[in-house]
């Protein structure tokens, strides 16, 4: 059977005594570095979704700015390709406008030189027409 005598109480104190200083020494400071360490984790665990947050809200940011750059760019781009139809068209009615003034100066300056010619030869045939009735009568 078991005997409870003085050996069991000093062990039983020394127990204590240990424990109480083993937790003023070791386990109150132990936990304290653990739940520092807790907080801290939390601290970062928080700072990182907040990052994160910060990140995804800027990165949804570009992006928007982005497709409104995309849609100014595409806006420039239609303006200036209608402007340049219109260019386009402006130059080829000139184009068509000094190409037929061209054809008409040629064909006024083929008429004129056509109607020299003429009166040119006219005067050759009367010429001609003279030498052959001056010997024919001689």
């Amino acid at each position: 059977m078991l005997s409870i005598d003085l050996t069991f109480a000093v062990i039983f104190l020394l127990v204590w005594v240990l424990v109480l200083i083993l937790s003023k020494v070791f386990f109150k400071p132990v936990g304290r570095m653990m739940e520092e360490r807790g907080f801290g984790s939390r601290e970062n665990r928080e700072a990182a979704r907040k990052a994160l947050d910060a990140y995804a809200q800027g990165l949804r940011k570009i992006e928007e700015d982005l497709k409104e750059a995309k849609a100014a760019s595409d806006r420039i781009r239609e303006a200036l390709e209608t402007e340049a139809l219109k260019e386009r068209s402006r130059l080829l009615s000139d184009l068509n406008t000094e190409s037929r003034r061209q054809v008409e100066k040629a064909r006024a300056e083929i008429n004129g030189e056509v109607d020299r010619l003429k009166s040119e030869l006219a005067g050759e045939a009367e010429r001609l027409a003279g030498e052959v009735e001056r010997k024919v009568l001689n």
